[in-house]
């Protein structure tokens, strides 16, 4: 069963630009590297420039933990952490098929 994930986070005004590259690092490395990645991308919200989502879509839960370990995972995502507005950190949700 597939499963999806939306990652949203606000970013501070400072650091879009930081969190933008680092997340399309992280789509390049997901989409060339990890297996059972099925969709990968970077999204800005029309009404808030500060509110970028990341959507994923995996093969399986097994898919998605891998990625969550690998090597590019681990070392992009404490940009994403650090980037985030401290008054509204990220949030990340993750759905499979009802």
């Amino acid at each position: 069963m597939t499963v999806k994930v939306v990652a949203d986070n606000w970013i501070r005004p400072e650091a879009v630009e930081e969190f933008i590259a680092a997340a399309q690092e992280l789509v390049t490395e997901s989409h060339a590297n990890d297996a059972g990645c099925l969709a990968y991308d970077l999204y800005r919200d029309k009404a808030d420039a500060l509110h970028l989502t990341v959507i994923e879509e995996w093969e399986s839960q097994d898919a998605l933990d891998a990625h969550i370990a690998s090597a590019h995972f681990q070392r992009l995502f404490p940009t994403f952490v650090s980037t985030a507005q401290a008054e509204r950190p990220g949030v990340i949700s993750i759905y499979e098929k009802a």
